[in-house]
């Protein structure tokens, strides 16, 4: 299998870290019937800052 460029691999990783947080995050609110109005803003910060670090550590490591 051809690896993919850096963006896909970082967008991949985003896209799972995100997919567990929602996940985790609707269970906990399912559990403690507690509510977060943040709680979505804060997932889509955390995409895209696990998205920008590994687009920063896929593109240092293809630098090496």
């Amino acid at each position: 299998m051809v690896e993919a460029d850096p963006s896909m691999r970082a967008g991949r990783n985003a896209f799972g870290v995100l997919l567990v947080a929602l996940i985790t995050a609707y269970v906990y609110r399912v559990a403690v019937k507690g509510v977060d109005d943040d709680l979505l803003f804060s997932l889509w910060i955390l995409g895209a800052a696990v998205f920008l670090g590994s687009l920063f550590y896929y593109n240092r490591q293809e630098n090496e």
